[in-house]
């Protein structure tokens, strides 16, 4: 597996900037006019890309599937229910956002959730292929996937750790090295004691030759910057113009452009704060160093020859003289020059 490799040229992995992706899926509810608005707002908003969803209800789930979710509006409806709604967007629609997302300079891609969408958007030159935690064990739909050369995004929601193993290999036998493994907890929304980003550490350390990130379902702006600090490499969103939109059952726990704007902004003031893992003085840090520490300070006026004692010292700003770590090397010396009280110590006047 690569531990680097780019998306439409821009890289990523291990040591790259976070790769932020707007998840809008169905959140268009089947018109291009509000798919357009998703494909702008993303681009102002900073995201790296946004990803929609491909499927046919009848290729997805039986018309008896019961829903993982709840849907106030509909709660005794069934899968099938939700996604007879939302799968009407039309090929030459879907190819029109793709256009208009190059348009405005932000990614596109998709996930596809059967084995006619996989052709459909390789036939479309997709940049990357997303693969729902859901279908991290459906085989057959990664590795049609993964033949298709792009990168491939894995989310692991629901998974053992052998079962993601697998699915490795599955890309791998398939020729397709370019992964990226999103941990993911399968709850919409999530609340934030069910999100464990340390799994993450535990992604890395079974994968380490495999750039690990976030699938987030929990509600706000925190949680994906809290994982870039723990060092993922790519974050997914959910999102949408609107939270009060009707139609797909994404919108109110998606994040908003204000809300993915701020948090693509976090995600950047957060790689900036990070840093090195190395102790030391910091270049910015140079005038405190001088002027905020301390230095041996004469309290009272000392005569040149004078036998300096405890008592004639003390300790104050700025710290261009000699440091408190020397105040006992200091007593018992001998006053060079007569110094004045209030006066900063340097070695050169003892």
């Amino acid at each position: 597996m690569r531990s680097e490799f780019t998306i439409a040229g821009r890289a990523v992995g291990k040591g790259q900037p976070c790769y932020v992706i707007a998840e809008a899926g169905v959140n268009h509810n089947c018109d291009v006019a509000l798919g357009r608005r998703l494909v702008e707002t993303a681009a102002a908003s900073g995201a790296d890309a946004i990803k929609f969803q491909n499927y046919t209800a009848s290729r997805i789930s039986t018309r008896v599937a019961p829903r993982y979710w709840f849907e106030p509006a509909d709660p005794r409806g069934t899968q099938w229910d939700t996604f007879d709604k939302l799968d009407k967007l039309g090929e030459a629609d879907f190819r029109a956002l793709l256009d208009h997302a190059k348009q405005v300079g932000i990614t596109a891609f998709s996930t596809p959730f059967d084995d006619g969408a996989v052709d459909f958007l390789a036939g479309l030159d997709v940049p990357a292929f997303k693969i729902a935690s859901a279908d991290l064990t459906c085989h057959p739909l990664l590795e049609r996937a993964a033949r298709v050369g792009r990168p491939m995004i894995l989310s692991t929601g629901t998974s053992t750790l052998s079962e993601v193993e697998e699915a490795l290999e599955v890309c791998r036998r398939a020729g397709n090295e370019q992964v990226v493994l999103l941990h993911c907890t399968l709850k919409y929304p999530c609340p934030p004691e069910g999100i464990n980003l340390r799994m993450m550490e535990h992604l890395v350390r079974a994968f380490p030759e495999v750039p690990v990130g976030l699938s987030d379902h929990s509600l706000g702006i925190s949680v994906p910057q809290a994982a870039v600090a723990l060092g993922a490499c790519m974050v997914e969103k959910h999102y949408t113009v609107d939270k009060t939109l009707p139609g797909s059952p994404d919108h109110h726990l998606s994040v908003d452009p204000p809300e993915m704007k701020a948090m693509v902004e976090g995600i950047r003031t957060v790689e900036k704060a990070l840093g090195k893992a190395r102790k030391g003085l910091e270049p910015l840090e140079g005038d405190a160093y001088r002027y905020a520490r301390r230095s041996v300070t004469s309290a009272v006026p000392i005569p040149r020859g004078t036998p300096i004692t405890r008592e004639m010292l003390t300790y104050k700003r700025p710290g261009t003289g000699i440091s408190p770590r020397f105040f006992d090397h200091v007593v018992g010396r001998v006053a060079r020059i007569d110094i004045p009280e209030d006066t900063t110590i340097t070695w050169e006047m003892v």
